[in-house]
């Protein structure tokens, strides 16, 4: 008849035995914590079994009790599968079983809408679609502006530096929030023209573009010149 060995045990998380529990060489289980005591000549007590707090290495990490897979180790190798081609992805056939296929149906290739314009493969924000909803931010008031605090918060505030009373300089005269072209400062480098040779006069297509041209034979100096004067007036 074979001979059943039961040492003593505890089923209470976190119980420890004393000297007065265990012999010298004596053992005991807690069951509840899976770990193994026995008693030394020294009178300690000591766990001489326990995998629980084990630490777990390789693809994995954390204990025995509590084992994560660890980061980026996760790959073909490790899936029930099949390496695939270039450009596959993965599938599943919906009982288990995973398999790289190709994408037929051009996902890539398939346009988008809403806020945003072209295919999956190259999403583009929309014109005039991102505003206050789209933005990180609450709203704030009339005539305030955008600013970070260079950390990657938005808010607004109010231009308490007066930028548009700033007064102007060079070509400009007055302030931002009202600038006006200063006087005899608009020559032909400043306008949308090639220059022309000496006697020629300004003239437009009547859509916006600026040439030089010579007076027409017949027609008088004052007259081209007054015509000039009503263009220049005209372009203001």
């Amino acid at each position: 008849m074979a001979i059943v060995l039961k040492p003593k045990k505890s089923e209470t998380a976190s119980a420890v035995p004393t000297t007065s529990d265990l012999a010298v060489g004596e053992i005991c289980m807690n069951v509840a914590d899976q770990k193994i005591y026995t008693r030394k000549s020294n009178n300690s007590i000591v766990v001489v079994s326990s995998h629980v707090s084990d630490t777990v290495g390789g693809d994995l990490t954390g204990t025995v009790s509590n084992a994560q897979i660890a980061a980026n180790t996760v790959g073909i190798t490790e899936l029930n599968v099949s390496d695939g081609s270039a450009g596959q992805y993965l599938t599943t056939n919906g009982s288990g079983t995973l398999s790289f296929a190709t994408d037929s149906t051009n996902v890539g290739g398939t346009s988008v809408g809403g806020d945003v314009t072209g295919t999956v493969s190259n999403i583009q924000i929309a014109a005039n679609t991102v505003g206050i909803t789209e933005l990180n931010v609450s709203d704030g008031s009339a005539g305030q502006y955008l600013t970070t605090d260079g950390s990657g918060t938005l808010s607004f505030a109010t231009d308490s530096t007066n930028v548009s009373g700033t007064s102007l300089g060079g070509v400009l005269g007055g302030t931002v929030g009202n600038a006006t072209i200063d006087a005899n400062v608009v020559g032909v480098t400043e306008l949308n023209v090639s220059d022309g040779t000496n006697g020629q006069v300004l003239k437009t297509n009547g859509s916006g573009t600026l040439s030089f041209t010579t007076i027409t034979p017949g027609v008088t100096e004052a007259t081209a010149t007054s015509k000039a004067v009503t263009m220049a007036i005209a372009l203001g």
